[in-house]
């Protein structure tokens, strides 16, 4: 890939023409072709096609002399490798349509068009000639290419013999050829483009004439039409001048009698042309691509001139099929326009409901009758008749017709303000019945003169009618709904009680309808009171919970929210309601939960602020009680976000008692109510904002108590995985992890609380007396706070991990930005950061849970271990490492001390002992620290053992800290005398792991997406460091890799003469290693 990069790039650089002609013809040339020559069959193809590119690109800059000698090389080189033929074919071809003749003026058009003809041309012809028992789709266009610059006499004279000369291959017994041919005739089509397809479809049909041959026909010209019609907006209209050729080869192979071959199972399976007739798909991409206004109707004349013909149900079926087709095809017509559309749509209409001898009355008494009303002027502005068919199959056409109006409707935005549309549609009222659901509602100026009419027959239709899903009662009841939400059409009192009597109301609950919900919606907006409604509206509950259909639960919720909002109900009908929904909050299937919450929600947001208020206690109760023991995430998430508009929508009476709850829960001594209480009070949080900021003393000492509880759980044989049942084996885990949430939006909504003037002592003097008692229980509660929460990020839970890594997120943003408030915080003390670091790491080699804790894990550890090197930079920059480690606190030695544990539980503290012990100032000390050395050296050991995603994460966290850690190349130390030894060098450090990750030095399959991530992220460091200072890091690390790679080898060498048998247990264990990486590739 990199190779192919790399010529990709050269070849724009000589298209510039900035390279000199003689090193491009004595280098470059040569250089290439050799490329082009060693690359593989089938592995190096991207290298293949980048070096033709590029020699190409070259030819296009020669003069007409140094092309065709560039050509004659080329044919000479076709003699001599027969084996590069393909390869050199292509090249051929390329050169050929770089070519240009208005850059050669040095040389008139007429001798280069004669030198081709004479000498180029017969090259290609002896090679068609040699091969005539192949195909060769490569030499055919390669011809094409040179006809192209010949004149078009002497064009049109050559190419009859290519497109015969393929087209014979069709008639080939094996399939294989056969689509070898079709191939190759398309892509001779692509290069004469679509103005030859009627040439090649004359071909076609003179060499495929009877039998089987039809069959070939079909399915090659729809193949050729899939390759040309790629785009049908750009050649819309092309096909225009062969309409009558494609037509004649669909109606062939459709109604013809080869089409009664394929319904012989024996000869349908003996080919692949015969299992599946093609020209449906051809019918559908020519009635995408002509032009509509001009030739929709011959296209359709293939369908109506069998319809005045005694037809059998074969062909009957096979008339529909083509009309669906010939109605997909005109769908995606870009050619036609709405009022063309509709125009093509009335016609047919009127036509057909004229051949079935139906009257429409005064209005509408023949084709030709005058219509009183300027509105439909735009649909009647046509000929007299548009089809004549047998009344007995008219329906077919009228139902394409009316198939294509619900589609088109059905797809586009409908806007009342559109004038045009408003005009097209009117003419509709009159004829269409299926279609009314959809533009009842527009203001249409027909539609309320025949609304009493419209309403008489659509109430017959459903009294008469008990299921609802019928094929006439479903449209009916869609209209009913579409009407009563209309204001220009009114049903009485009378109708409506008619409508809320119906058979399927009765029967809802055992045969639940959306069209009878969404009708039943409709009548509850006209308010009709009467007692049936009460009854149904009892039925509708019940569906909302126990139903298991998504819509029809929806829909349900709709009209009971409808309901209670609307109608004026008791105060004991309205606790009735309530009861029940509360009740069905122990549903035992979710989804029921689900629907009962969304419905509480809607109402805490709608009702009334008193009713809600009256109800606030005994609706938080419930809630609580499904927060804390609902099994389902989903409707706990539901569950709080109802308490959380409960909150923000009652009033302060009553908000203070849900807070003193919550508050009495979370200071007890019963852990099973420490979640929940904790969630509570986060929702508190985000409603009262600064209301809450004086309660936030009474809940740092419980939090800090459940923290230490959790953080004292002994981790260390779950350090490296986590763990499948949580609940069972982590205690506290629960309560920590809400307690943490509740603290990150305490941080998040009180940011000066992170920070005081007393750095990091939180400070409430604005909101209530700042005591010395309490600034010691806050200092307390501080330094265990932090503590704990460092412990978290290496908790087996990935949830408390997650939360402790966001909260630390807040921490180191609010710490650069409070500038004297992080004088003497965590920012300051190098202990705590190596160890925050270490974990922060480590949090890689676990899987994330999503984007957002592995963003805020990538930059917590940027931002530690840069705040680490700039602070032990500027601590120690002139002493030695003992001198600085004695200089350290206590507290900070421990931190060390656990930060390289969590690095290395084996040898951490002996690399601890071997740092602070030795005394190794040098004139590099300014620019490393050992510390930083021993957590980067660890950080590419981590990475070699990681899983491929964890890898890539890490590749990420590489780039960010390179540009912080790493010196920028105008350094001084870009110079090779002043870096300092390669196990203390950075770059080095951070290039080593990303080199053995992209050149395959880590000991397992690396997958490609990997190692291209690797190149990336090196990359980044290259521009960094700079080229020289990269050029230099590599090298020293080739060279420590080849070193490492040659000792293995003569140990092993040595191990099988000095222990033959050791020798071959290890041959054995990379044999089955082999055939494992074999399978897994496969």
């Amino acid at each position: 890939h990199r190779r192919a990069r790399a010529i990709h790039r050269f070849r724009i650089v000589v298209s510039s023409g900035t390279i000199s002609e003689v090193i491009t013809n004595e280098v470059f040339i040569p250089l290439l072709f050799s490329m082009l020559y060693e690359a593989q069959d089938g592995k190096d193809e991207h290298i293949k096609s980048a070096c033709i590119e590029a020699l190409a690109a070259i030819s296009g800059l020669m003069k007409w002399n140094q092309c065709y000698a560039f050509l004659i090389k080329c044919f000479r080189e076709l003699t001599l490798k027969s084996d590069k033929q393909k390869t050199l074919l292509k090249l051929i071809g390329s050169v050929l349509d770089h070519f240009r003749f208005s850059e050669l003026s040095s040389i008139p058009e007429d001798a280069i068009q004669m030198c081709v003809q004479k000498k180029l041309l017969p090259k290609i012809q002896k090679l068609l000639a040699s091969d005539s028992e192949n195909i060769n789709a490569n030499v055919s266009l390669v011809a094409l290419k040179l006809l192209k610059l010949l004149p078009s006499e002497t064009m049109e004279l050559h190419i009859p013999t290519i497109v015969h000369r393929i087209s014979g291959f069709l008639k080939h017994r094996l399939e294989s050829v056969r689509d070898n041919a079709r191939s190759a005739l398309a892509a001779c089509l692509h290069e004469l483009g679509v103005e030859y397809l009627q040439f090649v479809l004359k071909s076609l049909r003179g060499a495929l004439r009877r039998g089987s041959e039809l069959h070939i026909l079909g399915y090659t010209l729809n193949f050729l039409l899939s390759k040309v019609l790629v785009n049908p907006n750009t050649i819309c209209g092309m096909l225009d001048y062969c309409l009558d050729d494609i037509l004649s080869v669909i109606k062939i192979e459709i109604l013809g009698d080869v089409s009664e071959e394929k319904e012989v199972d024996k000869i349908a399976s003996k080919m692949k042309e015969t299992k599946k007739q093609k020209s449906y798909e051809t019918l559908k991409l020519t009635a995408q691509t002509i032009t509509f206004k001009n030739h929709a109707l011959k296209l359709l004349s293939l369908v109506t001139a069998h319809l005045n013909k005694e037809l059998t149900p074969k062909v009957m079926s096979r008339l529909q099929k083509m009309l669906n087709h010939i109605a997909a095809g005109i769908q995606c017509n870009p050619s036609a326009n709405q009022t063309e559309l509709f125009t093509f749509i009335y016609g047919l209409v009127k036509d057909g409901l004229d051949n079935e001898g139906l009257k429409f009355g005064k209005r509408h008494v023949s084709r030709t009758g005058n219509v009183d009303t300027e509105d439909k002027s735009m649909l009647l502005d046509q000929p007299k008749e548009f089809i004549c068919v047998d009344g007995r199959f008219s329906h077919l056409i009228t139902a394409f017709a009316l198939g294509l109006l619900h589609s088109y409707l059905d797809r586009i935005k409908i806007k009342k303000d559109d004038e045009e549309l408003m005009k097209l549609l009117d003419g509709f009222v009159s004829l269409l019945v299926r279609c009314l659901s959809l533009i009842v509602w527009l203001p249409l100026h027909s539609l309320q003169a025949e609304s009493d009419e419209m309403k008489r027959a659509l109430l017959v239709i459903a009294q008469g009618s008990v299921n609802a899903k019928s094929e006439l009662t479903d449209p009916c009841l869609k209209l009913l709904a579409t009407l009563l939400h209309s204001s220009r059409v009114t049903l009485s009192n009378d109708q409506l009680c008619v409508l809320i009597q119906l058979p399927l109301f009765l029967d809802l609950s055992k045969t639940p309808s959306f069209t009878a919900l969404k009708l039943l919606k409709a009548i509850v907006h006209r308010k009709l009171v009467v007692p049936e409604i009460f009854d149904v509206i009892q039925v509708v509950a019940e569906l909302m919970v126990q139903n298991q259909s998504d819509p029809i639960r929806k829909k349900c919720s709709e009209i009971m929210l409808q309901f209670l909002l609307g109608y004026p109900l008791s105060n004991k009908r309205l606790q009735q309601n309530l009861d029940f929904l509360l009740a069905n909050l122990r549903y035992e299937h979710s989804t029921g939960r689900e629907s009962v919450l969304e419905m509480l929600h809607a109402i805490i947001l709608k009702f009334p602020l008193e009713a809600v208020d009256a109800q606030s206690q005994i609706l938080f109760v419930h809630l609580v009680a499904v927060l804390a023991n609902d099994d389902s995430s989903k409707v706990r998430s539901m569950t709080a976000s109802a308490i959380k508009c409960l909150i923000g929508h009652v009033g302060p009476h009553s908000r203070q008692y849900i807070l003193d709850y919550a508050l009495s829960w979370y200071v007890s001594s019963k852990q099973n109510l420490w979640a929940t209480s904790a969630q509570v009070l986060g929702l508190l949080v985000e409603v009262m904002r600064d209301g809450f900021k004086m309660y936030v003393k009474r809940v740092f000492p419980v939090m800090k108590n459940i923290l230490q509880s959790a953080a004292g759980f002994d981790s260390s044989t779950e350090h490296e995985h986590d763990i499948s049942d949580h609940t069972s084996v982590v205690p506290f885990w629960k309560e920590a992890y809400y307690s943490l949430v509740l603290f990150e939006k305490i941080l998040r909504e009180f940011p000066d609380l992170i920070f005081d003037m007393n750095h990091e002592v939180m400070h409430f003097t604005d909101v209530f007396t700042y005591t010395y008692d309490f600034h010691i229980i806050l200092r307390t509660f501080r330094q265990d706070m932090w503590e704990s929460i460092s412990d978290f990020l290496l908790h087996p839970h990935p949830w408390l991990r997650d939360i402790s890594s966001r909260i630390y997120s807040i921490y180191f943003a609010s710490g650069s930005k409070e500038n004297d408030a992080r004088k003497k915080s965590i920012l300051t003390k190098p202990g705590t950061l190596f160890h925050l670091a270490s974990s922060f790491l480590c949090q890689l080699k676990k899987p994330q849970t999503d984007g957002r804790s592995g963003n805020a894990v990538l930059k917590n550890l940027e931002l530690s271990i840069y705040c680490l090197d700039s602070l032990l930079l500027r601590r120690n920059g002139h002493d030695d490492d003992a001198l600085f480690w004695s200089n350290l606190e206590t507290s900070e030695k421990a931190r060390f001390g656990k930060g390289f544990d969590v690095l290395d539980r084996i040898k951490g503290r002996s690399a601890l002992v071997s740092i602070t012990c030795s005394s190794n100032a040098n004139r590099h000390r300014k620019q490393w620290s050992p510390f930083i050395c021993y957590f980067l050296q660890r950080m590419g050991t981590i990475l070699l053992h990681m899983e491929p995603n964890e890898m890539k994460i890490t590749f990420k966290c590489i780039e960010s800290i390179s540009s912080r850690l790493l010196l920028p190349s105008s350094s001084s130390a870009t110079q090779d005398d002043d870096l300092p030894p390669p196990t203390h060098d950075y770059a080095y450090l951070i290039l080593l792991p990303l080199y053995k990750v992209c050149e395959g030095h880590t000991g397992k399959v690396i997958p490609d997406d990997v190692k291209r991530e690797g190149e990336e992220a090196m990359d980044k460091v290259r521009d960094v460091i700079g080229m020289r200072r990269f050029v230099h890091v590599r090298n020293e690390i080739r060279k420590c890799v080849e070193g490492k790679r040659d000792k293995r080898k003569r140990e092993h060498k040595i191990m099988a003469v000095v222990n033959p048998t050791r020798h071959a247990k290890r041959k054995l264990r990379l044999a089955a290693k082999h055939r494992d990486h074999k399978r897994r590739k496969v």
